[in-house]
């Protein structure tokens, strides 16, 4: 039977299925710095997990549990999907954690799509090369700030904190532990940069600008100022995207990222689970 485990005392409980493996998101959620739930196969002693990082990423990890994988698909329709589309997250996005290849869909009758996730090592030299000591520059008309409380109380239009609402809990948790940088176009804030996930020292990156405003360098410029930041702080930047996001691939690349062999990632919208 899958049940949702509550309290970091009890997420701790999973902390042995990662085998040692960091995963920034999954441990972001664990430490409660990010929005998330956990759902496991016991409540005593897990040996499966379903991590959901809310607005990001579920992850499957454990050992090979063909029980606890026939229970998923009812599970996610009963009571996951349900919470999903409340908070508007409408895609299932599913990466897979095991030691062993699990074939998932032989347990759902909703048939999950197959994509690639496309991660990213972060090289210092390679970012101290290509940044040449040069300061992001923004047309003019475009302003670059860090997100911090002057910030949010300029931004009128609620749109930095309804971007960080995405992944954190609250905007004062995010201001403690997080990473952010913005861009004003009249009065407007128009694009982020922040951390979507932090499990103390590792910063994942996520990067939100309006349709009306890309291909000016906005989202180069707050990258940049990002891992500038990361590096001050002795922490360190993380980067993963899709195959089809073209764009977030070579701004990756640009700002001194080396992109690793791509994985799969199963997908399906809410809407058309039935």
């Amino acid at each position: 039977m899958i049940t949702e485990l509550h309290g970091m005392e009890n997420f701790a409980k999973i902390i042995p299925l990662l085998q040692g493996n960091t995963n920034v998101v999954i441990e972001s959620v664990l430490k409660g710095c990010t929005r998330g739930k956990v759902f496991v196969n016991d409540t005593g002693s897990p040996a499966n997990a379903l991590v959901w990082a809310q607005n990001e990423m579920f992850y499957l990890i454990g050992a090979h549990n063909v029980h606890f994988y026939s229970e998923l698909e009812a599970y996610m329709l009963d009571t996951i999907k349900p919470l999903a589309l409340q908070i508007g997250e409408d895609t299932l996005n599913l990466e897979i954690l095991s030691p062993t290849e699990i074939p998932i869909n032989r347990f759902f009758s909703n048939h999950l799509f197959t994509g690639k996730r496309v991660p990213f090592a972060f090289n210092r030299e390679r970012y101290a090369e290509a940044r040449g000591g040069v300061s992001p520059n923004l047309p003019s008309a475009y302003t670059l700030a860090e997100i911090d409380e002057a910030a949010l109380a300029f931004d009128h239009c609620g749109r930095i904190r309804e971007e960080i609402g995405k992944f954190w809990r609250c905007p004062e948790d995010f201001l403690q532990t997080g990473i952010g940088y913005c861009v004003f176009y009249e009065g407007e804030a128009v694009a982020t940069c922040l951390s979507v996930a932090c499990n103390g020292e590792e910063h994942e990156i996520g990067i939100n600008t309006d349709a009306a405003h890309r291909g000016k360098g906005l989202a180069t410029a707050m990258a940049q100022r990002f891992i500038d930041m990361c590096l001050r702080r002795g922490e360190h930047p993380h980067w993963t995207t899709e195959d089809f996001r073209l764009d977030s691939i070579a701004i990756a690349k640009k700002v001194g990222f080396e992109q690793l062999p791509d994985y799969p990632v199963y997908y399906r919208a809410f809407a058309d689970f039935a």
